[in-house]
């Protein structure tokens, strides 16, 4: 049993006045005055206690991410696209001090073009009809997907963007099913689509143009969820405009987007789209959740809005009820930094200790 004394909680809104959280086999046994007998204590004052924070949109290659990101404080990856099952089941619920994985596996996209078939070294699985659609999103789910995911690019990422007809098969399909769908959206073309045929998730934001102001209207409007990768945005800009300049985009568009989503109400979450695979821009897993942190801010969410968006709404928003914040017999993911990242929130990475499932990470 441990006791972390005189610490001050995010509680998702702000911090609280200084308490005891104490752990006990893997769960958080009790916030308040509390400390048991016989507990191991650790000196919490002038600290914050904060949940395991949650990536969003990842992508895992081996056990090595879930150990880095751990040390960054990241102590659930939430992957949204990897074709080794066999590393996703092992990673799922770790019996060690690592971040978990949940994966929605494989999406559903259409025929690969030259730009991912380079980007991710094979051509993947692609639908062309309704019965694609269905086998697909059939495949994932037998294998324990998470939630269901749809490619919807342009070339030469793609051959040509999945149909209206498929995008809104693939959604109702998936939605019969009892599944959340996400899509992958880097053009207004794709966004507008997402949107219209009733996504719930839109990852990554256009680098070319600012967001039309009716399509973030209907975003906002419908409830669909916004996960920005601003770091991976980053990335692609300074890299393309190495290898593809023509591509490359304006990263001042991407914070832009982001700024008007934020000011229309739509509700924002963390994900950094890290990975070591895609040869285009490769991305730090753990570390990067840090980098998504600060350029948040330069869009304008405030520290507890990020906060949020990467423990309690990313919790909430994927069905993780067992953690997400720091209650009693919730999982004891948890992330001690040095200062209050309410107020500044560089000090999310000022890690003192980092525990998953009770167990010490850091």
């Amino acid at each position: 049993m441990t006791t972390i004394q005189n610490v001050r909680v995010f509680d998702g809104e702000k911090l609280t006045s200084p308490t005891n959280v104490v752990i006990d086999n893997g769960v958080i046994k009790s916030v308040g005055p509390d400390v048991p007998a016989g507990s191991d204590v650790i000196d919490g004052a002038g600290k914050t206690l904060l949940p395991g924070f949650i990536d969003t949109h990842m992508h895992i290659d081996s056990r090595d991410n879930c150990v880095l990101a751990a040390e960054y404080g990241v102590t659930t990856l939430i992957d949204q696209m990897c074709k080794d099952t066999a590393l996703i089941d092992s990673l799922r619920d770790p019996d060690e001090p690592i971040a978990s994985v949940r994966s929605v596996y494989m999406p559903v996209e259409s025929q690969a073009g030259p730009m991912m078939v380079k980007a991710l070294g094979y051509a993947p699985d692609f639908a062309a009809t309704k019965e694609d659609v269905h086998r697909i999103i059939d495949k994932q789910i037998a294998k324990g997907a998470f939630f269901i995911k749809l490619i919807l690019d342009v070339p030469p990422l793609t051959t040509g963007m999945l149909s209206e007809e498929l995008v809104a098969e693939a959604v109702r399909y998936a939605h019969e099913k009892g599944k959340k769908i996400s899509a992958h959206c880097t053009t207004v073309e794709a966004y507008e689509r997402a949107a219209k045929c009733g996504v719930d998730i839109l990852n990554h934001i256009p680098k070319d143009v600012v967001l039309p102001q009716e399509i973030i209207d209907e975003i906002k409007a419908k409830g669909v969820v916004v996960i920005p990768t601003m770091v991976m945005q980053e990335g692609l800009v300074n890299s393309l405009k190495k290898v593809m300049p023509e591509r490359a985009g304006d990263f001042s568009v991407v914070v832009a987007t982001v700024r008007a989503m934020h000011d229309a109400g739509i509700k924002i979450l963390v994900g950094t789209d890290s990975n070591n695979t895609n040869a285009l821009c490769h991305i730090k897993h753990g570390q990067s959740l840090h980098r998504e942190f600060a350029l948040l801010k330069e869009a304008g969410l405030s520290n507890v809005e990020i906060l949020r968006g990467t423990t309690v709404d990313a919790a909430q928003f994927f069905g993780l009820t067992d953690r997400g914040s720091i209650e009693p017999g919730k999982r004891a993911d948890l992330v001690l930094v040095e200062g209050d990242p309410t107020q500044d929130i560089s000090a999310a990475d000022k890690i003192d200790s980092v525990w998953v499932k009770g167990k010490k990470a850091l």
